[in-house]
């Protein structure tokens, strides 16, 4: 039987693994690549403002994640062939690996 001063710092760790397990699966820049993926292969990219609608719509519903949408906001204020590569930079600087999303780059131009 393992003594009880071993129980809480187990107990601790596994939690912080699981809480961070979780943070990264659901860290909000993956979740907007695919709300752009949905929409670049659904009917709505026929109408340019349709596809805003619907992107800005499912990230404000969808995304909970304030940092992601907070950078996805402020990249609107670029000009398009800026929007992606900074997006992509912020993702891969917040998340510590590489990021991309193949289908926002071609929206967003």
């Amino acid at each position: 039987m393992q003594p009880r001063y071993l129980k809480i710092p187990t107990f601790f760790l596994l939690s912080l693994y699981v809480v961070l397990a979780c943070s990264e699966q659901n860290n909000g820049f993956d979740e907007i690549c695919t709300i752009y993926v949905e929409a670049k292969n659904s009917s709505l990219a026929r109408s340019r403002d349709e596809l805003s609608e619907y992107v800005f719509t499912n990230i404000k519903n969808r995304v909970n994640y304030q940092e992601a949408v907070s950078v996805h906001d402020a990249i609107f204020g670029l000009s398009p062939s800026e929007r992606y590569p900074l997006f992509r930079q912020a993702a891969e600087s917040k998340l510590r690996r590489t990021w991309d999303c193949p289908a926002m780059k071609v929206l967003l131009k």
